[in-house]
């Protein structure tokens, strides 16, 4: 397991990452975690997360794409956009 602070150079403009639900999660019943090389590295905010959820229940399958990224403290705050994959 590597540290974000060790893999967020890798993250470019043009990175694309793996959206997974997590339907037994405690804290968000509607959760999807973001993966990038295999390892969750967030989630997408439970605010804006139930239509997604949704459908990825209903077998559709979805990526986001990073538009920026900004250190926050000890946070990696990512702006991604949310693509279906069709």
């Amino acid at each position: 397991f590597r540290s974000l602070k060790e893999t967020e150079p890798e993250m470019v403009e043009t990175t694309v990452f793996d959206l997974k639900r997590e339907p037994k999660n405690k804290f968000d019943k509607k959760a999807i975690a973001i993966h990038f090389k295999k390892e969750k590295i967030g989630y997408i905010p439970k605010e804006k997360n139930e239509v997604i959820a949704n459908l990825m229940d209903a077998g559709k399958k979805f990526s986001a794409k990073l538009k920026s990224k900004q250190w926050e403290g000890n946070w990696l705050k990512l702006d991604v956009e949310v693509y279906l994959n069709d």
